[in-house]
């Protein structure tokens, strides 16, 4: 696979970066849609995303270059860790810092916040399945080598690729078919059959860890811990985190928002009891 998109000048796009920008335009105005056909206030979904955009950006930045071998290259080149174009975003690290921002936008607008992880959910596991496309470009991400026919070569020497030119599994596609069948899962048949609050966000966490945890096999991770990587433990304890959320979130009433208190009518007339003269 080819991981350039194109080049302008000095700077260099790669595909991963267009696939989460794609990924991003397609979240946010189907939020939009949702958003407006429940009758929430489209001016505060908008300044929602853009907060959760930002902040989402930020946290897989961080997230990816926290966990990665070359932490130290980018503590001494700071300047380097803005170059979000040239691919290394950590998804969970996304999602934390996606909701750690758009909690203090909901608290401040007062939308409710399971309400709105709702309707987000759906469009996290749609942006997943498009991100890893980018995985799949970009040669990140890749698989352990197998002699299966679903084997694939990585031969572009600019691909980030651990196992160039042998046979590996497509372990970037099998993550995006997994966040493509989420999606469908939670958009078309949780959502309708929502019971509480948080359930459809809650249904996420699940299968985003069931999913991720079985592809996990699949990945080159030379890491592990009790024979399992770094990412299985996280999925598991993303699964009890749902099961905890469940627990505490069903039993709760509904969020019905305040409408925005209105402000007073003139009196038709004067303080003095005659009629204002305009």
């Amino acid at each position: 696979m080819h991981p350039i998109a194109f080049v302008i000048g000095n700077l260099t796009v790669r595909w991963y970066g267009v696939m989460i920008a794609v990924s991003i335009a397609i979240s946010v105005t189907v939020i939009y849609i949702e958003s407006r056909r429940q009758g929430i206030n489209t001016d505060d979904v908008l300044d929602l995303a853009i907060v959760a955009v930002i902040g989402g950006i930020l946290g897989a930045r961080v997230g990816w270059i926290l966990t990665s071998p070359d932490v130290m290259w980018y503590l001494a080149h700071p300047l380097r860790i803005l170059a979000i174009w040239e691919g290394g975003l950590s998804y969970f690290g996304g999602i934390v810092g996606g909701v750690i921002a758009a909690h203090f936008m909901v608290r401040r607008r007062r939308m409710g916040f399971w309400r709105m992880a709702d309707i987000v959910a759906p469009l996290l596991a749609l942006s997943f399945g498009i991100g890893k496309i980018g995985c799949w470009l970009n040669g990140c991400c890749n698989g352990t080598a197998t002699t299966s026919w679903l084997g694939v070569i990585f031969t572009n020497p600019l691909s980030e690729c651990d196992l160039l030119g042998q046979s590996i599994w497509p372990a970037q596609l099998f993550n995006s078919a997994s966040g493509f069948l989420a999606f469908a899962v939670l958009f078309w048949v949780v959502r309708k059959r929502k019971r509480y609050d948080g359930q459809v966000f809650i249904w996420y966490l699940y299968l985003y860890g069931a999913t991720g945890f079985v592809v996990e096999f699949f990945r080159s991770v030379p890491v592990h811990v009790l024979r399992l990587t770094p990412n299985q433990w996280t999925d598991i304890t993303i699964i009890l985190l749902g099961i905890i959320a469940s627990l505490l979130l069903r039993h709760r009433p509904p969020f019905h928002p305040v409408p925005p208190q209105q402000p007073a009518a003139l009196d038709a007339t004067a303080p003095d009891g005659t009629e204002s003269s305009g």
